[in-house]
């Protein structure tokens, strides 16, 4: 027996207090080292370690799943019973696509079909209503050189169809090959009525055995009577377009004074001789053809414009003067010509206008 039994049950008290604590204690702690465990495995997969030094299970992480698998070995293959789960959506929607699109080359060919049918019904009736003869024939323009009859008959031996069919261009062509047309102008109006608009030629001058128009081009006629009031031009044809710009040039000065020109002639040489109100022909010479023009109406408003009825021919080649030659047994003949040996010889320029610059 024991002298002091209280030491010793105060001791037994105390070392079961501090067992249960530690036990309490180790408890707490395996709690919390669980709890941190799991909180780390969630956070970060690598393995941890208990404090005990005592490794964790912790299960593989999961392989990368590629979209469309539910479940895939370790190694990152598919097993054959995923292979056969997962195939047939793929073909379901390559077989719902392809019939789609069969679907819509279908309509459109049956869209094709009735389309061709409604025109090849529809155009019967239509074609009846176009196809109709041309009833009336307006013709319009100045007809001058050309007889609105001739045009007439040109138009009436080219309208051969009906009024669709009828081949505009080649009525235009024929229309064109008249030498005195200029342009054609056609136009359809409905429901049969064709109408037909010509413009002529504009004739600048008489050309040989036909006109130069506007732009210089040589025109050949069969009868050139319509012509017989336009001045004459004549020289090389390769000239044609150069004549005609001299001539503009020369009848707007001249014109002013009412003399207009009846003739031009440019010879091989390029030496210019002009003709003028009553015949009167003037030699120009090869150059400076302008300033010899202006000497000579100069000569002609201060001494010629009274007299001009008795003047046939001038000549303006000299460099200072003019010299005129006077129609025989006129007045003016007989005062400045004093033998008859002298008539028709080209009278001095001294003696009409002496140093006329």
């Amino acid at each position: 027996m024991d002298e002091n039994p209280k030491p010793r049950r105060r001791a037994a008290v105390t070392e079961s207090a501090t067992r249960s604590t530690d036990n309490s204690r180790g408890e707490a702690n395996a709690r919390q080292d669980a709890r941190v465990e799991r909180d780390v495995l969630m956070e970060n997969p690598a393995p941890r370690y208990s404090a005990g030094d005592m490794p964790v299970a912790r299960p593989e992480p999961a392989a990368r799943r590629e979209r469309g698998y539910t479940k895939a070995s370790p190694q990152g293959r598919k097993s054959r019973a995923s292979d056969a789960s997962n195939s047939s959506p793929g073909l379901k929607l390559s077989f719902a696509w392809s019939f789609s699109w069969l679907n819509r080359r279908f309509l459109a060919v049956v869209m094709v079909i009735v389309s061709g049918v409604a025109i090849y019904w529809v155009s019967g009736p239509i074609a009846k209503v176009f196809e109709r003869p041309i009833k009336s024939v307006v013709v319009e323009g100045e007809f001058h050189l050309i007889s609105k009859q001739r045009a007439t008959e040109l138009i009436g031996d080219e309208i051969n169809g009906d009024f669709l069919q009828l081949d505009l261009m080649e009525l235009k062509a024929a229309l064109l090959s008249d030498p005195w047309v200029e342009k054609v102008t056609l136009n359809r109006r409905w429901p049969d009525t064709l109408v037909v608009k010509i413009i002529e030629q504009k004739p600048i001058a008489r050309w040989g055995d036909g006109f130069l128009n506007q732009r210089g081009e040589i025109v050949r006629v069969e009868n050139a009577e319509p012509l017989s009031g336009l001045p004459w031009l004549q020289g090389s044809e390769a000239d044609a377009i150069e004549i005609l710009q001299q001539y503009q040039d020369l009848s707007q000065i001249l014109r002013s004074r009412g003399l207009d020109v009846l003739a031009l002639k440019c010879d091989n040489k390029k030496s210019w001789r002009l003709t003028v109100k009553n015949h009167v022909e003037i030699a120009i010479g090869r150059d400076q053809v302008m300033e010899k023009i202006r000497r000579f109406v100069t000569v002609y408003d201060t001494h010629l414009s009274s007299v001009w009825s008795d003047v046939k021919a001038i000549d303006v080649r000299y460099t200072n003067g003019v010299a005129v030659r006077w129609v025989a047994d006129s007045a003016m003949a007989k005062k400045y010509i004093k033998s008859p040996l002298q008539v028709g010889v080209p009278t001095s320029a001294a003696s009409v206008n002496p140093q006329v610059h």
